[in-house]
Formats: structure tokens, sequence, C-alpha cells
């Protein structure tokens, strides 16, 4: 009696301090193709070279053909590798467009105006987002991901506004482009901060790199929340 006792009780601890399994996971996701370096402005007789992301149905990078356009390349014209001319004053839609794998056309725009002002678009970037609860566990907050500059790091701040639930031992936070699995993505650390604000430094990570943070249980391989990095 004395020995079942024991048990039931690592039984409860076990359930009372872990993430319970309660959902089922589908790990596909849209298809996704965006500008990584969006700009607003352009300097007349500057450059600026694009670089875009897609991400498949499962959130692995591909490398698809891109097909791009200028809707007054008079104005700015861009070439079939996506560098930017800036020619005369106006303004200018950059189209780029790929064949979905699943067998469509994806296609992003950018609306850029040549000025005579000096442009500066090549300082630090700075990314953020808002982090939700994907199950009964409570977890909400905002934060700002940020390039350090002069170096290949990020800085990922979660404001004061966050909160999640201490009954979370086992919570991990990533970096995915498939916030349905943990498969493929970068593992940030494990969560030890469950109120207030507080900071991680993620290095050797590109700030284009991921689109989610992903909040996951690992004792029970369960989504616990997400936030889209914007």
């Amino acid at each position: 009696m004395k020995h079942l006792k024991l048990i039931l009780l690592f039984s409860i601890t076990v359930l009372t301090q872990s993430c319970i399994n309660n959902d089922i996971i589908n790990d596909r996701v849209d298809e996704k193709f965006s500008f990584n370096n969006s700009i607003d402005e352009l300097t007349i007789s500057q450059t600026y070279q694009y670089t875009t992301k897609y991400t498949d149905n499962v959130g692995e990078v591909q490398t698809p053909q891109i097909t791009w356009s200028s809707s007054a390349p008079t104005i700015i014209s861009v070439s079939n590798t996506g560098l930017l001319t800036s020619l005369s004053a106006g303004q200018a839609t950059i189209r780029a467009t790929v064949n979905s794998l699943e067998g469509g056309i994806l296609s992003i725009e950018d609306v850029v105006t040549a000025t005579t002002a000096i442009v500066d678009n090549s300082g630090p970037k700075e990314k953020n987002g808002t982090i939700k609860t994907t199950s009964s566990y409570t977890l909400r907050g905002n934060f700002v991901l940020k390039e350090i500059p002069n170096t290949n790091d990020l800085e990922l701040t979660v404001d004061a506004s966050y909160i999640a639930s201490s009954n979370l031992p086992g919570l991990y936070l990533y970096f995915t482009n498939n916030p349905n699995t943990i498969n493929g993505a970068k593992e940030i650390g494990k969560v030890a901060v469950f109120n207030g604000a507080h900071t991680y430094i993620i290095k050797d990570t590109g700030i284009n790199d991921f689109s989610h943070l992903l909040y996951w249980c690992k004792p029970f391989s369960v989504k616990v929340g997400e936030g889209e990095i914007k």
C-alpha cells in the first residue's frame, strides 16, 4: 500500500508540474513569400539590393526563381536579381513573383519613392510582435527583436506586459518558420522568467531567418504559445 501511495504521489506531481498533452499537432502551414528588407525611399542615382524569403508548406526555406518588375522603370528600375536603381524623382511599385510549390503564384509588392534627399537604408533592423497562448495556460506579452550593430547577433526583449503560467517548468522558447513544430527550429533556451520584462541574446542569427517565436513544452512535446515576428 505504501508503494502504491508513492506511485500516485509521483503521478500527481508530474501532471501538476508539466504541460498536459491535449492537442493534436498538424505541422502544415501556409506558404509564405516576403521581402526581408522593404524600404520606403531611395536616393536618386543610388542602388539597393532586395532580398526575399520563401517558406514552403512545412516552413522550410526554399529558393524558387523570382520574377521582378517595376511599375515605373524610368523612375526606379529593378534587375532580374532584385537590384533597384533610382533614376528620377517619383514613385514606383516593385513586384516580386514566384511559382508556388503547390502550383499557385505568390506575389509581393513594395512602394518606393525616388527622392533627392539623402536616405540611409543601411542601419540595424528592428521587428516586433505579440506573444499569445495557444493552450489552456496563461501566456501573453509583447516583444521587440533587434539587430545588434556590427555583429550577427540579435537582442530579443520581452516587455513588462509579459506573463506566463508558473505551472510550465518544461517550457522552452524557439525561433521557427513553422509554429506547429520544433522540427527545423532554433532553440533559444529554457524559459526561466514567468512575469515581467526580460531579454535574450541570440548568437549567429539573422533578423529575417525566422518568422515566429514558439513556446513549447518539452516534457510532453506540446505547443503552448507563439508570436509572429513582424
